[in-house]
């Protein structure tokens, strides 16, 4: 893209007409192909293993966290996709390369809220419509149990399923009395398993029904007891055909006498699960990678912000680098973590002036130099940050210099060159 500007010139429009060109770029027929058969594959995808196993779509996900050089290392992939990036061990912690930190929060079953209950409690119905699963899974009971009963309408079946076994077990009678049919039926079995035999009373018994057969069978005997004849009437043949024997003795007078003849007739009969069925149930349990749709747009987001700098840096040699370094140096809080993006290094060695020689240094000697000359708080100026990019292009372009009038701003004692030196870098 912009071909024949020149770097200076092209990130100049960039940095000016950037949202729009990114938005022409990325609304091509050809982009908008392409996404749309990365999302559907990815909706198929039932569990990490299975990702691994779809390179195409795995490399896509991986363009929208700059880690796409990265997809041969599936062992690292699996730990960051599956690990909790919140635990002291997790491998996300140990890593300084903040790339996949970002994956790891990004894919994070579990998000602890730093709100109260009360701050909770306060949420529209639209604010708590928008949170994640991560952090619908990360809600503690005591959060669990100040939502509200419009609360709860308002979250979506994906949401429900996503709350903890034990936490679901905080909601008040209201609140699963206000569960409408399709967030009943995402329940998991370990979720139903864990409501009070009142909780579990007060279900609506037309919505009661929407269980499936591996979320039945989870009940204990004493939920059993305790269901509405009207809940056991509402149950299929097919649904009552998978209780246990067990469950079927806990079955009251009462509550039989509200089946009909050929629910008798079916209850309990269809033996112990098979394979199948157990690996179905335990399906339930696992959430698809994409199974938040939030996430799912953001990965497309950042695979078409990550292709449109490759498609500018394409027609302008070091584009690509100083466009990704203006969007991402604010993240950056250690030399360390800098040194370990090559891009990001590439960048500030460039506007330093450092030869490539550089990079033959060890480690100590590189971060000792970087530490020396470059102040981190600059990082966080979007002004500071564009004239370090600026100065990175206008060095990496020697031989444009003596032609371009812009070039020669940064070259010899001119005042820009000055500026952006005395600024964004110790003396």
């Amino acid at each position: 893209m912009l071909p024949g500007l020149g770097a200076l010139t092209a990130f100049a429009v960039a940095q000016r007409e950037g949202g729009n060109l990114q938005s022409r770029f990325t609304a091509r027929r050809d982009n908008e192909a392409a996404m749309t058969r990365f999302r559907e594959a990815a909706n198929q995808h039932q569990d990490v293993e299975s990702l691994l196993q779809d390179r195409r779509t795995l490399g896509v996900m991986l363009e929208a966290f700059q880690l796409e050089g990265e997809i041969n290392k599936r062992g690292i992939l699996r730990k960051i996709l599956t690990e909790d990036p919140a635990a002291e061990g997790s491998l996300a912690n140990k890593l300084t390369d903040r790339r996949w930190r970002e994956m790891a929060r990004a894919f994070a079953q579990r998000e602890a809220s730093t709100q109260t209950a009360t701050e909770i409690a306060a949420l529209s119905t639209t604010a708590i419509g928008e949170l994640s699963l991560a952090r619908m899974a990360g809600l503690s009971s005591e959060q669990v149990r100040a939502l509200t009963t419009a609360q709860m309408r308002a979250l979506d079946a994906t949401q429900v399923a996503a709350i903890g076994s034990s936490e679901i077990a905080a909601l008040d009678l209201a609140d699963l009395r206000a569960l409408d049919a399709g967030q009943v039926a995402a329940l998991r079995p370990s979720q139903v398993a864990a409501l009070g035999t009142a909780q579990l009373a007060a279900i609506d018994a037309a919505d009661f029904a929407q269980l499936g057969v591996a979320q039945l069978r989870a009940l204990a005997t004493t939920q059993m007891a305790a269901l509405a004849t009207s809940q056991l009437a509402a149950l299929g043949t097919e649904q009552l055909a998978a209780l246990s024997a067990g469950q079927a003795r806990a079955l009251g007078d009462a509550q039989r006498a509200a089946l009909g003849t050929a629910q008798l007739r079916a209850l309990a009969t269809s033996g112990p699960p098979t394979a199948a069925e157990e690996a179905a149930a335990a399906a339930l349990e696992t959430r698809r990678p994409f199974a938040d749709a939030a996430l799912l747009d953001r990965v497309v987001s950042g695979t078409m912000t990550n292709r449109y700098e490759k498609a500018m840096g394409d027609g302008n040699a070091g584009l690509r680098e100083a466009l990704y370094f203006v969007r991402n140096a604010s993240k950056i809080t250690s030399i360390t973590e800098l040194m370990t993006d090559k891009a990001m290094t590439t960048v500030v060695r460039g506007a330093l002036g450092l030869p490539e020689s550089f990079g033959v240094l060890d480690f100590d000697q590189q971060k000792a130099l970087l530490t020396a000359r470059v102040k981190l708080e600059s990082l966080q100026d979007p002004k500071e940050v564009a004239k370090l990019a600026q100065r990175y292009l206008a060095l990496s372009a020697p031989a444009q210099s003596a032609s371009n009038p812009v070039l020669a701003l940064f070259s010899g004692g001119g005042s820009l060159n000055s500026l952006i030196g005395g600024l964004s870098l110790k003396a």
